[in-house]
């Protein structure tokens, strides 16, 4: 056996077809398609981590902005209560009502 010779890629490739440099091919592209992933994983960190900074440093601006402007609520009278909660109470009989009033639909599979 030779002792082990350092193939080039130039050369690994004109002689592709013997076992040696297919490995040295091999070999080539696992690194190559490595660098690829590491490249975009690199890629997609900073991009994400960009964007995290750009939404937090909005958020904390609108929310000084945003202080100054909000302003209590507006006071709610007892008739203007008593409506609301009839009207949620006529909404909840309307549901039983249909609930219980439902048609019976048969099965078109049957």
């Amino acid at each position: 056996m030779k002792p082990q010779e350092t193939i080039g890629i130039r050369e690994a490739y004109m002689y592709r077809h013997s076992p040696e440099c297919m490995r040295v091919l091999a070999d080539f592209f696992w690194r190559i398609l490595l660098s690829a992933a590491f490249a975009v994983l690199l890629f997609s960190l900073s991009f994400g981590m960009i964007e995290l900074s750009s939404v937090i440093g909005e958020s904390g601006s609108a929310l000084s902005q945003s202080s100054s402007i909000i302003q209590p609520a507006p006071k709610l009278s007892r008739t203007q209560l008593q409506n609301t909660l009839n009207a949620y109470s006529e909404r909840e009989d309307r549901f039983n009502g249909l609930k219980t009033g439902a048609k019976k639909i048969s099965d078109p599979s049957r």
